[in-house]
């Protein structure tokens, strides 16, 4: 077996296409951290040294490879100006977008991360963690929506969905995905300035179980692409999250040059694996929404050990729910997902898996 590595060293070497000792563990954690911690999902991600608070706290009692510092989908675009719900135990919700039309994309405010209390909060508690752990553990701290899902809450869902099948509001929502872009950059930046090795925007509203594969890669694609172009000669590596069944477009989502994708237990695993192997990193892929928070154990433990020996010859491979996991999934749930990595995760030199 290849020798033991630290948590850091452990995925920045799966993420460089190399063998680590063992499949590392990401644990997307923002509501059950808060749970754990004692706080409402509200406070926690309105409250930056709670929000590392408790993310310490959780690292402390599962010791994954890869801290995930996020508060929701909501932040950049309270930031801009949507309206926010904050709820005690579930994720903070775009009440209000910020405009009315596609016409007023020129008065969008041009954001200062440092300055917009949602996002200095996030930056506060990635920079808490960095500074307790960040030579040896991965920090991840997320720079929440890639520019077409943003560009959705920025308008409202309802109306940014009828746009992309109208000619003539084309020009529009260009306008608006080129602003995005420059907003999520800036977070992006931030989020490696305060200690983040890596990052992550989520693309979900782009998925096929929103929007078709011909709309993602028309709209969704470039900006993906534009945003990887700006931020790779800095030293800033982003990944992409998509929620749902992203088989379909798995194929052009390579095309955007992120280094790896954090995809949901809806895929075609080696569909996905095939499309996507030597070249991505693939972050997931166990089920949030029943098994995790609902199931046993013994059934968590079994999906993770079918889903290293599908998705981990070889490297390339981190284990971790496909999304994010709920206020009040169970520790012994999450206790038997990182175990599992631990034993049936190991590595020869060679990339076979040992156990």
């Amino acid at each position: 077996m290849a020798q033991m590595m630290t948590s850091l060293q452990r995925v920045k070497t799966v993420l460089a296409g190399g063998i680590p000792d063992r499949v590392p563990v990401c644990l997307l954690s923002f509501q059950n951290a808060a749970h754990l911690a004692g706080y409402t999902v509200g406070e926690y991600c309105r409250d930056g040294a709670k929000m590392a608070a408790a993310q310490l706290a959780y690292w402390d009692t599962f010791r994954h490879d890869i801290i995930d510092i996020e508060s929701g989908i909501a932040a950049t675009s309270e930031a801009i100006g949507c309206a926010v719900e904050y709820r005690d135990d579930a994720p903070p919700w775009v009440t209000r977008p910020a405009i009315d039309s596609l016409d007023e994309v020129g008065s969008l405010p041009d954001i200062d991360p440092e300055k917009c209390p949602s996002l200095a909060e996030l930056l506060r508690a990635t920079r808490l963690v960095a500074a307790r752990l960040g030579d040896h553990v991965c920090i991840r701290g997320e720079s929440d929506l890639a520019p077409f899902s943003l560009a959705s809450q920025i308008l409202g869902i309802e109306k940014f969905l009828m746009a992309l099948v109208d000619p003539e509001q084309a020009d529009g929502l260009h306008r608006l995905l080129s602003y995005t872009t420059a907003q999520v950059a800036k977070l992006a930046r931030a989020q490696i300035a305060a200690g983040s090795h890596y990052t992550l925007i989520g693309d979900s509203t782009a998925g096929p179980d929103v929007c078709s594969p011909a709309v993602y890669r028309r709209f969704a694609l470039p900006y993906e692409q534009r945003l990887l172009e700006i931020l790779r000669p800095a030293g800033v590596e982003v990944g992409i999250h998509i929620c749902g069944n992203a088989t379909r477009i798995i194929k052009d989502m390579v095309q955007s040059g992120a280094p790896y994708f954090e995809l949901d237990a809806k895929i075609d695993r080696m569909a996905v694996r095939q499309a996507t192997a030597g070249r991505v990193t693939i972050f997931g892929t166990l089920d949030p929404g029943w098994l995790l928070p609902r199931g046993t154990a013994e059934e968590v433990s079994a999906a993770a050990i079918e889903d290293i020996r599908l998705l981990g010859q070889a490297g390339r491979y981190v284990l971790s729910p496909g999304c994010t996991l709920p206020y009040d999934t169970p520790v012994e749930n999450l206790r038997a997902l990182v175990n599992a990595a631990h034993e049936y995760g190991r590595y020869a030199p060679d990339g076979k898996l040992v156990a």
